[in-house]
């Protein structure tokens, strides 16, 4: 019988050996759709605004130009009237606090410029106002989505028929299951 309780032990230990590796190497580690893509802005190519983002009025990028928060490339909007943005479309999970930041600087005659969310039909979801605004500064807005999934981070201004300019850089949108991810945007 020690040769039956020997071959009894080999078996278990390879059993358990066979086990342990098969649970290890099965292990994975949770992963987010991000909802944000390129907010540094340093994927765009050239001076025309490109998906993942979408222009609104007259709009561009200064790519290596130096007038970048950080990297080397931001969005700029400048006009002498209408409405200048910038927006990218974005699922969010519904009825979940998200917090949106962003880099913004402007020239001294701007008054009437915003940051915020739409919902997927282009109507203000929630926004933030803001006027001159000489250096870069941190816009930070808190929401909680409603019960849709599908919104558009924006950044733009009012141009009030002089040249004005805003430039935004390094977008960064948290919350949900997941903090602080680079996100996967929606089909614009």
């Amino acid at each position: 019988m020690t040769k039956l309780h020997s071959s009894i032990a080999k078996i278990a230990a390879v059993i358990t050996t066979l086990v342990t590796f098969s649970l290890s190497a099965t292990q994975t580690h949770a992963s987010c759709a991000a909802p944000l893509s390129g907010g540094n802005f340093e994927g765009q190519a050239s001076q025309r605004v490109s998906s993942p983002w979408v222009g609104e009025g007259r709009v561009g990028i200064d790519v290596g130009a130096g007038y970048s928060h950080a990297g080397r490339n931001n969005a700029w909007m400048r006009n002498v009237s209408g409405w200048n943005g910038i927006r990218q479309r974005v699922r969010l999970q519904p009825n979940t606090q998200y917090v949106l930041t962003a880099y913004v600087r402007t020239s001294g005659n701007v008054t009437d410029g915003y940051f915020g969310v739409r919902d997927a039909r282009q109507k203000v979801f929630t926004e933030l106002k803001f006027g001159s605004l000489p250096g870069y500064t941190p816009l930070t807005l808190r929401f909680r989505t409603g019960n849709e999934s599908v919104y558009n981070i924006f950044t733009g201004f009012w141009a009030l028929g002089q040249d004005s300019w805003v430039q935004v850089d390094d977008y960064r949108l948290s919350g949900g299951s997941c903090d602080d991810v680079n996100l996967v945007p929606a089909d614009n």
